[in-house]
């Protein structure tokens, strides 16, 4: 619902009287700055009026048709913890503790761990983790998954939309002052593109009346044309952008941000088809030379295998969304993962792609979430 009222403020911003954007200069009236350009400054209702014609937008500005996502059940079937204790001791029974009687370590890294119940031995509290194993709690820290989802369309995009993955304060124009009179955008945000210039370093784009957002806090989704040969239900990895969007055939049904491969573990440009799909799976490497990258992640949910050992999966480690963070592959929400699960079969054509072209498609050689 907080989309749906996000896409109405803007269109009150782009449309509210100029006094609602009096800032401290002298602003231009519409037909006077288009007739004394060089008087007027690059913000205000004439400069708006200027971009309007630019970007030939119509009068009113539709918001983004969406529709409501019903919940899937179940969403997560465990309970997790992050061990944050190094080899970490794991006993048969909470007993075993008072004499040290360990059963296995946990090892060292970036480990995860379904739980279940808790049991007080000794003064001490100890969790189970699976049948015949318990650690103490002390050596876990419980993880809240992310609550976050992307978003079902209700009709075709007429033009780009964006999640906010930063936090940022909107500018008067591109790479400027800060709009005071904007509301600062916030994390997980959705607003819709309606006009892009460079300046400075980067592309800046229009989001609102005199609010210019920088490239590198948005998470951009544009309608993209089938690949050659592709019909019915396919899916786009954006790894410039860090988004998938869900297709049929030509239509965008369903979008939302991702976390791909980081640094040396890239997801690679390709096209694949779905060849596996598990509802649950352990997922466990290490890749560095000296095993400094080890995970071991239990339970991960609603698998999609696409390129060999690359998944699209749940993620209850982090909240990241919208940021490079896997040993390969596409981090999805705990929502995002539900859904796609029950959306997509085997078979399903997957397109991953660089529009910047700077990920390397050389040949797997090993990734994992």
């Amino acid at each position: 619902m907080h989309r749906i009222t996000l896409c109405a403020i803007l269109l009150g911003l782009f449309f509210s009287t100029p006094a609602a954007f009096a800032h401290s200069g002298d602003l231009c009236a519409a037909d006077y700055q288009i007739a004394h350009r060089g008087e007027c400054p690059p913000y205000g209702p004439g400069a708006y009026a200027e971009r309007r014609r630019l970007y030939d937008l119509p009068a009113e500005l539709p918001p983004l048709a969406t529709l409501p996502i019903e919940p899937l059940s179940p969403l997560l079937v465990h309970a997790y913890a992050k061990v944050t204790t190094p080899d970490t001791p794991v006993f048969a029974a909470p007993e075993d503790s008072a004499a040290g009687a360990v059963k296995r370590a946990l090892g060292k890294g970036f480990i995860y761990v379904s739980i279940g119940r808790a049991v007080e031995y000794n003064g001490e509290e100890f969790i189970r983790i699976n049948n015949g194993e318990y650690v103490r709690r002390g050596d876990l820290s419980l993880v809240g998954p992310s609550d976050y989802q992307g978003i079902r369309l209700a009709a075709q995009p007429e033009r780009p939309f964006a999640w906010v993955v930063r936090p940022f304060k909107p500018r008067l124009t591109p790479n400027g002052a800060v709009n005071t009179d904007a509301a600062p955008l916030k994390r997980y945000d959705i607003v819709q593109i309606y006009g892009k210039e460079h300046a400075g370093k980067y592309d800046w784009f229009l989001v609102g009346r005199d609010q210019w957002v920088e490239q590198r806090n948005l998470g951009i989704v544009e309608v993209q044309p089938p690949p050659e040969g592709v019909s019915g239900k396919w899916i786009a990895v954006n790894l410039y952008e860090q988004t998938m969007a869900v297709y049929e055939d030509e239509r965008l049904v369903y979008a939302s941000l991702v976390s791909s491969g980081l640094g040396a573990w890239p997801t690679r440009p390709g096209l694949y088809q779905i060849y596996s799909k598990l509802d649950n799976t352990k997922m466990s490497g290490a890749f560095a030379a000296d095993k400094s990258d080890y995970y071991y992640l239990e339970d991960v949910p609603w698998v999609l295998y696409f390129d060999q050992g690359i998944s699209f999966h749940g993620t209850y480690w982090h909240d990241k969304f919208g940021f490079q963070q896997s040993h390969g592959c596409v981090n999805l929400s705990p929502k995002d993962s539900r859904w796609l699960y029950e959306w997509a079969d085997v078979g399903v054509t997957v397109y991953v792609y660089d529009p910047s072209g700077r990920t390397p498609t050389t040949p797997w050689t090993g990734g994992g979430p």
